[in-house]
């Protein structure tokens, strides 16, 4: 391609009081809605577009601030070549606006926008600065170059902006669409329009004369030369178009599916719609490269897409990421999809949110990774639980338990589900694993809060990671973030302990409809102790069955309590969510345990979030006593 948009810097625009984002040949936005996403690529846009109708409205203002008309909208981008110099092309193009930086050729073009006081509106303006000013210089920055950017600088980066409302029916029918632009001339040699244009005609006379109703139809109309002043006047009906170039008002896209019928594309559903106008594009895209290549002039297409993956299923959303690869340009990109972002690379991704009345963005900083830690965010993090990248807070906690009823504990103490508060709750599968977790929220500026077993190995090894990752940054105490099981426990044996022994008994038995059951196991259990018994295991050797002598003892209260953990470590799946639904069945706010009880205090504390009244009132009491 030649050239490269590296930089973009924003000033007052919309939701950007200030923003300074480095970007790459493919660049992916992620965030929650109206963090900002669509205000960035709107600010792209404006830095190569030569008119437009601005409105104060697009001035960023904080609040209570009353609007000065001499505040400007600046967007700032820096052009570097592919190499240390541009080629000839965008040599011959840039000219004079080119200036070096450590020795490489640089361009950096200022859009301003400000209001002009004679015509009573905002005008938009675009200049060549003579360098790439520092961060905190930009808006005191007035250096120009006394070249003119010219049309042909903005139209060798043209914009090809996507929306998320596209709708190829819609594209067909508007002439300043890529569809309408790509078929508005479809390029045939004047001999060839000719004969073309008179089979036209044939086929319109034809089907006028030999249908009656046509016919009929003609006749009628051209009554209206009666009322008309001219005898030369007559009505024509043409079932097909006669002129080439008006073929595209009556085009259609058909869709056939395998052996089936084939169905105009306006009946098929949004998805297909959808992708279709992304495919129209990537046709104008490269039709327009190779016209400039003809021209022997120099090209590089920004594109703007939209959130892509629009009305596509989970399939689709993958093909249609490898397609947005392959096209020819620079691309940014906005996204919801968990999907998509797996597969973007981790130096792509730009994380936008809000930040207090601005809106800010950051980054996961590769840079500071080895790559068996990039390796593990992309599989552990990104292609199975990539929702945290759009996640205001992330409770972490280790097993299969604790993700199966923290949700339900949640929803009782704030009395919302967790994700209508932006929280994630995500089990990491060992204690081992919450570093990548970790890592993304502190780079993304995501809060983290974990729930940890409390064996003293876990203790230790989660203390020293989350001290690692967060070291320096404030509020970020593990006593204040990090909940350890008391008593070595982890979570089975801390209900256990907590006094919820008899909730955890009767999900057991309702499950497996019989009363006792626990009693029932240890008694067959016992019934086996010094038998030799074959096990469901073989020797990796000789492939045999393993047999041993069953030595588990069962016997007294802290048998059984042994023999219910034992049964729940093998089912955990099957009975983590009841346990969770018999314990809330109780009327006090114990119905909550306590440590988890204690994490959402904490939680609440930090977020500013909501908490039942009925668990304020047992909070209160607690500190009193």
């Amino acid at each position: 391609m030649g050239i490269l948009i590296k930089e973009l810097r924003i000033r007052n625009y919309k939701c950007y009081e200030s923003l300074d984002v480095e970007l790459n040949e493919t660049s992916l936005l992620l965030g929650a809605n109206n963090a900002g996403k669509t205000s960035l690529l709107e600010a792209l846009e404006l830095s190569f577009t030569r008119y437009k109708r601005i409105s104060e409205e697009l001035i960023f203002i904080k609040k209570d601030e009353v609007l000065n008309k001499d505040k400007e909208i600046i967007i700032d981008v820096l052009i570097l070549p592919n190499e240390e110099s541009f080629d000839e092309e965008w040599f011959n193009l840039f000219g004079k606006l080119i200036f070096e930086d450590d020795e490489k050729d640089r361009i950096a073009l200022r859009t301003i926008i400000k209001y002009n006081q004679i015509k009573g509106e905002y005008d938009l303006e675009h200049k060549a600065m003579t360098e790439w000013p520092d961060s905190n210089d930009v808006l005191t920055f007035n250096d120009y170059n006394s070249q003119r950017v010219t049309s042909n600088i903005l139209e060798a980066i043209p914009v090809f902006y996507l929306d998320a409302k596209r709708d190829i029916t819609t594209e067909m029918g508007d002439k300043y669409s890529y569809w309408g632009k790509l078929v508005k001339d479809i390029n045939l040699l004047p001999k060839d329009v000719e004969e073309i244009e008179k089979a036209l005609n044939d086929i319109n006379n034809d089907l006028v004369k030999n249908s009656e109703v046509l016919e009929h139809l003609s006749s009628s109309l051209n009554k209206i030369t009666d009322v008309v002043d001219s005898e030369k006047r007559s009505v024509e009906i043409n079932p097909v178009s006669r002129k080439i170039r008006d073929l595209n008002k009556g085009m259609e896209i058909r869709f056939n599916d395998k052996d089936s019928e084939s169905f105009s594309i306006a009946n098929q559903g949004m998805g297909t719609r959808s992708w279709a106008t992304f495919l129209t594009l990537s046709a104008y895209i490269d039709w327009k490269l190779l016209e400039m290549k003809r021209e022997e002039k120099p090209f590089h297409p920004l594109l703007l897409l939209e959130e892509p993956e629009a009305h596509l299923h989970p399939q689709a959303q993958r093909k249609i990421y490898s397609q947005m690869q392959k096209l020819v340009g620079q691309k940014l990109i906005s996204t919801h999809s968990s999907i998509i972002a797996a597969q973007a690379d981790l130096s792509s991704i730009i994380h936008v949110y809000k930040n207090g009345c601005s809106s800010s963005i950051n980054n996961i900083a590769i840079e500071k990774l080895k790559s068996e830690e990039i390796r593990k965010i992309k599989e552990e993090v990104l292609k199975t639980r990539g929702d945290v990248l759009f996640a205001d807070t992330l409770i972490l906690c280790e097993g299969e338990t604790e993700d199966q009823v923290l949700p339900i504990f949640f929803k009782e103490f704030f009395e919302n589900e967790p994700f209508e508060l932006g929280v994630n709750i995500i089990s990491v599968g060992g204690f081992g694993n919450y570093k990548p977790f970790m890592t993304v929220a502190r780079d993304l500026d995501i809060d983290v809060f974990i729930l940890s077993d409390g064996e003293r190995n876990v203790i230790k090894a989660v203390e020293k990671a989350f001290s690692n990752i967060f070291e320096g940054i404030e509020n970020y105490k593990v006593d204040e973030r990090v909940k350890f099981l008391p008593d070595h426990a982890d979570f089975e044996k801390y209900l256990l302990k907590d006094g919820y022994r008899q909730e955890i008994v009767e999900t057991i038995d309702e499950i497996n409809e019989t009363k006792n059951f626990i009693n029932t196991y240890i008694e067959k259990q016992q019934s086996r102790r010094g038998k030799r018994v074959e096990t469901a295991d073989t020797c990796q050797t000789c492939h045999q069955h393993i047999y041993s002598e069953q030595t588990m003892d069962y016997s007294g209260e802290e048998g059984f309590d042994k023999a219910l953990l034992d049964w729940l470590s093998k089912n955990k799946t099957e009975y983590s969510s009841l346990i969770g639904n018999k314990i809330l069945e109780r009327k006090g706010a114990d119905n909550i345990p306590t440590e988890i009880r204690n994490l959402f205090s904490q939680i609440a504390s930090i977020k500013k979030y909501e908490i039942s009244k009925k668990y304020r009132v047992f909070d209160i009491e607690e500190v009193e006593q």
